[in-house]
C-alpha cells in the first residue's frame, strides 16, 4: 500500500509503504489531477488544495520526453474522509523547526493531507487508457492521453501519457507569409482549431479544421490568382480550383490533406450518417484532421 503525504505548513512531501512518513529528496512535481470522461468534465476541475478540492486526485511526476512528449508518473486518490491528519514523519535535517521540536529518535507530528494509490483509475474500465487526464488547476492545466495503466509491487499506480496539444501538431502561424487583407480571418480560423483541439468534441474538431482548410486555400489561391470569389467558396470548391490552378499532378498532397478533411465532416452530422451509412467521428479521426489541417499550413508555405 502506497501513500503519499503533503504537509500543510511547508508544502514538503512524504511517502511510505503504510505511512507517508519520510521526507521525499528532491522534492517531486505533485499536481492534482481528474480524468477527463466527457467535455463536461473540463468544467469542475480542482482550484487548490482548499476545502473540497484537496479530495481530488494528485499526479505526481517521475519523467518527461519532450522530443517524444511522453510523461510517466503515479496517481494518487484521497485516502481518508477529512482532508487534514497528523502523521509521524522524520525530522528534515535542515529544517530548524522541525529538529527543534523532534523526538531522541529524530521523529515528530505533522499535519498533512494524505493520499493512497489510485484504485479508483485501475477500477475504471480498461484502467482508464484511452481516457484523458488533466493536470493542473481549473486556471492553468494540460490534457494528456492516458496511454497505459499498471501496478507496481508497492501497488503504485504508473501511468504512461502522451501530450494532448495541437501546438506541435499545427505549427504556428506566419502571418508575414499572409496577405495582409486575410490575416485576421485565417488567425481567427486558426484560434478556433487551437481552443477546440484535444479539448471539444471530435465533431467540433473537425468542423474547425474544416473551416480552416476553407480560409486557408481560399486565401492562398486568391494570393495566387487574384479570383475574389474563391474567398466566397467552400472547401470543395476550393479544391476543385486548385487542382484547376496547378493541374491534375501538381499540389496532390495539399489537395488530399484537403479532401480527408472535407471527407470526416458529414460523418458528424446525423442526417448525412443515416444517408450514407457512415460511422460516427471518434477521437482518432479528430486528429487526422488537425494533422491533415497542420500538414496544408507547411505546404503553402504559411507555417513556422
Amino acid at each position: 500500500m502506497s501513500r503519499l503525504g503533503i504537509e500543510h505548513q511547508n508544502g514538503l512531501i512524504y511517502e511510505g509503504r503504510d505511512h507517508p512518513g519520510y521526507l521525499t529528496v528532491p522534492t517531486p512535481i505533485v499536481s492534482q489531477c481528474a480524468l477527463i470522461e466527457s467535455s463536461a468534465d473540463l468544467e469542475t476541475l480542482p482550484r487548490g488544495m482548499a476545502g473540497a478540492d484537496s479530495f481530488r486526485w494528485l499526479f505526481r511526476e517521475d519523467s518527461f520526453d519532450p522530443v517524444s512528449r511522453v510523461r510517466r508518473g503515479r496517481v494518487f486518490q484521497h485516502f481518508s474522509g477529512g482532508n487534514r491528519e497528523w502523521v509521524y514523519v522524520d525530522a528534515h535535517p535542515f529544517l530548524p523547526s522541525d529538529l527543534a521540536r523532534s523526538s531522541v529518535d529524530g521523529r515528530l507530528r505533522k499535519e498533512m493531507t494524505v493520499f493512497i494509490h489510485c484504485t479508483e483509475l485501475v477500477s475504471r474500465q480498461e484502467r482508464g487508457e484511452g481516457l484523458q487526464l488533466a493536470i493542473g488547476h481549473a486556471g492553468a492545466y494540460s490534457l494528456w492521453r492516458i496511454l497505459q495503466t499498471e501496478q507496481t509491487v508497492s501497488q503504485d499506480v504508473l501511468v504512461t501519457l502522451r501530450a494532448e496539444s495541437a501546438y506541435g501538431v499545427l505549427p504556428a502561424l506566419d502571418v508575414t507569409k499572409i496577405p495582409e487583407d486575410g490575416q485576421q480571418a485565417v488567425t481567427e480560423a486558426y484560434e478556433r482549431v487551437m481552443n477546440v483541439a484535444y479539448r471539444d468534441s471530435p465533431t467540433s474538431i473537425v468542423d474547425q479544421c474544416r473551416n480552416l482548410c476553407a480560409v486557408l486555400s481560399a486565401r492562398w489561391l486568391y494570393q495566387l490568382t487574384g479570383d475574389a470569389k474563391l474567398l466566397h467558396g467552400d472547401l470543395g470548391g476550393a479544391i476543385s480550383a486548385i487542382k484547376n490552378h496547378f493541374g491534375e499532378r501538381g499540389h496532390r498532397l495539399v489537395r488530399a490533406s484537403l479532401e480527408t478533411v472535407n471527407l470526416l465532416h458529414p460523418r458528424g452530422k446525423d442526417n448525412e450518417r443515416e444517408r450514407y451509412s457512415l460511422r460516427a467521428v471518434w477521437n482518432a479521426d479528430a486528429e487526422l484532421a488537425l494533422h491533415a489541417t497542420g500538414f496544408v499550413i507547411r505546404e503553402i508555405g504559411w507555417g513556422k
